[in-house]
């Protein structure tokens, strides 16, 4: 009897072990493998076989032979030359499958309710001798099966072949449910994975779509980052010769990427949209213009139709000067907005004296009131230098980063993900200290949040699905980044790697 209590003691001691293993293996195909491994330890079994049930079918994942020396799939040779097998009640494996019930047969080829056929040919071909066997389904927490296990051949201490003992089937069939919930798991985090990586692509994707002038700028920064990231564990010198992004590493850093422009969404799309110095406010200026070229022609006439008939010759000729040199005016007033406006050309200090004389000149309202050509409001964003946002617009347009920062940080990202919130909303940091939102500076940017800074201005000046601007040559934007990293503010070990490499030609457009 204490034989017995220690004997099952022990089995139980090795079904605990088992699972604990199970539960703590994180690669899907190496518990696959454990799977077959350990049912074929506890139960003295020379071959062993699990197959995922997989529309309709079942297909193998693992095929394990001691005796031929044959190890295929999980962390072996994959499996290959192994046909499905269908779904068939006269098919053994399939049987259990669809009646979700244990098979045990003590010699295949005096048995008559299956169709060994396909044993008894692998047999022909390897030399090898099937004789006993136990099916065991696994069925997940549905009790639908998801894969069957098939034993093959049990020996005993001697290495005779022997049939499964019948209390095996309880072993077995226990071991069998540990694996389905291990699997089961599994698949419901890496569902989980997929579906939070989809969820992070889709919003990306949505942000992106919000405006015509960035399309495609989060999916090019995301794929940028990765092959950035790879081309730091190709450097063999240098500060990144002994550093290694890992694949949890990179995915981080992805994440980062597809989610760096994510407060985006609070920004006002005549911020983002505005392709312009005036943006929106273009048509209206333009009218005004209009109006106003309609209004100096109807003075103009009606001086003109005073005059008629007085044969005053010399105020003949001050009327045409008069005409000459306000229609003049107003013609260069409208070129200069239209250059103005145009924020691939250049606003020096003479043209900001020149718009700044234009808001001096008035006209009469269909009120009666009288108003400026440009309001102050125009006059701000026409003298912008650089781009075409306004300080006020541009503040809007930084705020992104702290929206990205509060939004990703009300995510419960897991510990693997956890610095997602904080290298995505550093992109816009400057290693001279110069950046926003935190104005940090050198080492304490994150690597990570450098690299998204390297690939996000690189994309901006490459993009070419930007209406507002061509899309720059390759050697033009290297050249220009290179003077941001002369400049302090990117870092110049990352751009030689991304130069050596030649990371732009891996990533797809």
């Amino acid at each position: 009897m204490r034989k017995g209590i220690s004997g099952s003691l022990a089995e139980i001691g090795t079904l605990l072990d088992i699972g604990i293993a199970l539960s703590a293996e994180k690669e899907h195909d190496r518990v696959l493998e454990m799977i077959v491994t350990e049912a074929r330890r506890v139960t003295g079994a020379d071959a062993g076989t699990l197959y995922l049930c997989e529309e309709s079918q079942l297909t193998f994942k693992i095929v394990q032979n001691e005796t031929l020396k044959v190890f295929l799939g999980g962390q072996g040779e994959p499996v290959v030359n192994f046909p499905p097998v269908p779904m068939r009640l006269e098919n053994v494996s399939a049987y259990a499958a669809l009646k979700a019930e244990c098979v045990n047969i003590a010699d295949v080829y005096e048995a008559k309710e299956f169709d060994f056929s396909g044993p008894k040919r692998y047999d022909n071909m390897t030399g090898y001798r099937t004789k006993s066997m136990l099916v065991v389904p696994l069925k997940n927490h549905e009790s639908e099966v998801i894969a069957v296990l098939q034993l093959i051949n049990a020996t005993d201490e001697q290495g005779e072949v022997i049939p499964f003992a019948p209390e095996l089937e309880k072993v077995v069939s226990s071991l069998a449910s540990q694996a389905a919930i291990s699997l089961t798991n599994r698949g419901l985090l890496d569902s989980i994975q997929q579906l939070f990586h989809s969820f992070v692509e889709v919003m990306a994707t949505a942000i992106d779509a919000q405006t015509p002038y960035n399309a495609h700028h989060t999916r090019r920064v995301a794929f940028l980052a990765e092959e950035l990231g790879r081309a730091i564990n190709k450097a063999d010198r240098g500060i990144f010769a002994d550093m290694v992004f890992d694949e949890e590493r990179l995915e981080q850093l992805v994440m980062s990427a597809w989610l760096h422009d994510i407060g985006k969404i609070a920004t006002p799309l005549s911020v983002m949209n505005k392709a312009t110095r005036l943006g929106d406010r273009r048509e209206l200026v333009l009218l005004r213009m209009d109006y106003i070229a309609a209004l100096l022609r109807q003075e103009y006439f009606e001086k003109k139709m005073a005059s008629l008939g007085k044969g005053d010759r010399f105020a003949d000729e001050q009327l045409e000067a008069w005409w000459s040199e306000t229609w003049r005016h107003w013609e260069n007033v409208y070129e200069l907005i239209l250059y103005a406006d145009n924020p691939s050309n250049r606003i020096t200090d003479d043209k900001i004296a020149e718009l700044r004389k234009v808001q001096l000149s008035e006209y009469i309202d269909r009120e009666g009131k009288r108003q400026p050509w440009l309001t102050a409001a125009e006059l701000e964003a026409l003298c912008v230098i650089k781009g075409t946002l306004t300080n006020s617009e541009r503040i809007q347009m930084e705020e992104h980063v702290q929206v990205t920062k509060r939004m990703l940080e009300k995510l419960p990202f897991p510990r693997k993900l956890e610095d997602v919130p904080i290298w995505a909303s550093m992109h816009h940091e400057h290693l001279d200290g110069k950046g926003y939102p935190l104005g940090l500076a050198g080492e304490s940017i994150p690597l990570e949040a450098r690299i998204l800074a390297l690939v996000d201005v690189f994309d901006a000046l490459t993009a070419s699905d930007r209406p507002y601007k061509k899309a720059m040559p390759v050697d033009e934007a290297l050249r220009i980044v290179g003077f941001m990293v002369k400049d302090g503010k990117l870092d110049g070990a990352l751009l030689q790697i991304f130069q050596e490499q030649k990371v732009w030609e891996k990533v797809h457009p």
